[in-house]
């Protein structure tokens, strides 16, 4: 997670958050269960401390869009985290083909409209 305060650095905002996503993707993969530990009821006393790793870094890049002006200003950190636990509910044989391209669909609802 370490890596959301450097991608503003080196990508546009958007293009910052698409790798950082990526990256939680290709961990997931690896760690299968990271994703169904962000629901609501496994990580409710996470989420109540902005401490939370993860949700410290998304909110880092979701600023970083915001104040580029190409990042949606009605959203936040914890909501885009219920978005992506979501996809922890995806069958293993189904994640290949199906966790990227809804991953995508996350990314173009938080672009602001020009």
């Amino acid at each position: 997670m370490t890596a959301a305060s450097a991608l503003p650095a080196e990508h546009e905002p958007v293009e910052a958050l698409r790798h950082w996503l990526d990256r939680v993707i290709d961990y997931a993969e690896i760690k299968r269960g990271v994703l169904a530990a962000l629901e609501p009821a496994a990580w409710q006393d996470l989420v109540t401390h902005s401490q939370n790793p993860i949700e410290g870094a998304l909110a880092h890049l979701l600023d970083a869009g915001k104040t580029a002006g190409s990042i949606r200003t009605d959203v936040d950190a914890h909501g885009v985290l219920l978005l992506i636990a979501y996809l922890g509910r995806l069958d293993r044989e189904k994640w290949e083909s199906t966790a990227r391209p809804l991953m995508n669909v996350i990314l173009d609802g938080l672009r602001t409209i020009r």
